[in-house]
């Protein structure tokens, strides 16, 4: 498992989803994504040697990165009037995205 890869993998994927649910506000948001990614960067290591070891399943490593949603703050998103069901709809498909990417590398 190269994480490095994995990484740069769901760094792209996230900032591709949010291009396509705020395609106005994309390039705004690009720091809140950095600095969620990099706040979690660690754990989110971790848990993926986990689940390669088999030590997790799937989804038990959707219930860690669950936890997570919280440091994602979109502060640029709020500012800009995005109701908190939209900003909360995104935060759960980064997740879904992480996992799949995750799960498809690894499994």
């Amino acid at each position: 498992m190269d994480f490095k890869e994995l990484y740069k993998s769901i760094k792209a994927g996230i900032l591709d989803l949010v291009k396509e649910r705020f395609d106005e506000e994309s390039s705004l948001i690009k720091n809140d994504i950095d600095l969620f990614l990099e706040q979690s960067k660690d754990k989110l290591e971790r848990w993926m040697l986990l689940l390669n070891q088999g030590a997790i399943t799937p989804a038990e490593f959707e219930l860690l990165l669950q936890s997570q949603k919280d440091l994602l703050i979109i502060q640029t998103l709020e500012k800009a009037g995005v109701s908190k069901i939209k900003i909360g709809l995104f935060k759960n498909a980064a997740i879904k995205l992480i996992v799949s990417k995750a799960v498809t590398l690894i499994l």
